[in-house]
């Protein structure tokens, strides 16, 4: 009798085991609450929840694995990590304008100022080992084209890189020198398609024959600059107007046409026309003096046509688009673009002057085509 009250222990002891493990194994209570872990942390008596990103830790939980009170991060402070205790916010760095540093991106709740450079300028390190992180100011990018000179890689995390001069520029010392317009005197070899000239073994030697000057004597007057030998070639100078006065300023040398005569063909010494040999006042197309000649002619071009009208001018000498196209992408100065326009399209097709001519009277620049001749009679 006394043996069952024990055995009724032991059944309801391993019922109690039962139980309890079917419990365990079938129950809906959330995982156990771990303050090591990264999401929990023991703040007084409990593990608590930490605060979102951007908010701060007001007041921890009041139960085990408990959320805290969390508030949103003031104006100019911020927090930008997740499951943090930190009961206060970090306060927004201000950009170095000292540095010429800019905002980028403005502070938020969840992330700090991010600071820059503006437009044109690069990010020069302080530091020789230089991350995110490091101290730095922003230095102005090279203007290439200030240089004249192509721009080779553009400003960015560094500055500029630049590369060769820009057409009708060469190399002199450490920067880019305009090339020479005149066809008188010496002439950089990377000039040759600017002044007319070249530069070989033997020295430098004209690429053309300067364009002859014709005169009428109804507009000039002419006097000798030669001695009275048996043959001699003779220069002119050409006077502005009807009369001529010594040391007038409106006088100009024209240049020496290549012909030779004798001095008994030769025209009085007093002021008055020419009896020699007259000039045509046209050359038959084809001959250089009614083609278009590199240098200071296709200057004479460009002062002649209106900007504005520039590239209407060149499509309807010919130049293709995808040319004209490609010169805007390569060079940047306007006047550049100008010159390497009309420089393609003389390599494309024969470039005569009555072309030029032609391609005004079409677009209704008739006066245009009269200080076109104008310019190229007076020479450079």
């Amino acid at each position: 009798m006394e043996q069952r009250p024990r055995g009724c222990a032991a059944v309801a002891a391993a019922l109690l085991l039962v139980l309890l493990g079917a419990r365990a194994q079938g129950g809906t209570r959330s995982p156990r609450c771990d303050c090591a872990g990264d999401f929990h942390k023991k703040i007084g008596l409990f593990c608590c929840r930490g605060c979102p990103a951007g908010h701060y830790l007001k007041a921890p939980c009041t139960e085990p694995c408990g959320n805290s009170t969390c508030l949103l991060c003031p104006q100019d402070t911020f927090l930008a990590w997740e499951n943090h205790h930190n009961s206060e916010c970090a306060r927004c760095q201000a950009c170095d304008e000292q540095a010429s540093q800019v905002a980028l991106e403005n502070c938020s709740a969840v992330a700090d100022t991010r600071c820059g450079c503006k437009p044109g300028w690069f990010v020069e390190c302080q530091v020789s080992q230089c991350v995110s992180s490091s101290p730095f100011y922003c230095q102005p990018c090279l203007d290439c084209g200030a240089l004249h000179r192509h721009t080779r890689l553009l400003c960015s995390r560094r500055d500029t890189d630049c590369g060769t001069c820009l057409p009708g520029f060469y190399e002199h010392g450490d920067g880019c020198v305009s090339c020479p317009t005149s066809t008188l005197g010496s002439c950089p070899e990377r000039c040759a398609a600017v002044c007319g000239w070249r530069q070989n073994e033997a020295g430098m030697e004209a690429l053309t024959p300067p364009p002859a000057t014709h005169l009428s004597p109804l507009d000039s007057a002419h006097t000798l600059l030669a001695p009275p030998d048996s043959s001699e070639k003779i220069c002119t100078v050409q006077l502005v107007g009807n009369s001529w006065t010594p040391g007038y300023p409106e006088t100009q040398e024209a240049l020496c046409p290549q012909v030779t005569w004798s001095w008994d063909q030769l025209p009085s010494r007093a002021l008055g026309p020419a009896a020699a040999p007259t000039l045509s006042p046209e050359s038959p197309a084809g001959s250089p003096a009614m083609m278009l000649q590199p240098g200071p002619q296709l200057y004479d071009v460009m002062d002649a046509v209106p900007a504005r009208r520039w590239k209407e001018f060149v499509r309807t000498l010919g130049l293709r688009e995808a040319e004209i196209e490609a010169v805007e992408v390569e060079i940047g100065r306007f006047r550049d673009q100008q010159y390497e326009m009309l420089k393609r399209w003389r390599q494309q097709q024969p470039a005569g002057l009555g072309a030029v001519y032609a391609a005004l009277e079409r677009m209704g620049l008739d006066g245009c085509v009269e200080d076109l001749r104008s310019r190229l009679q007076r020479g450079p």
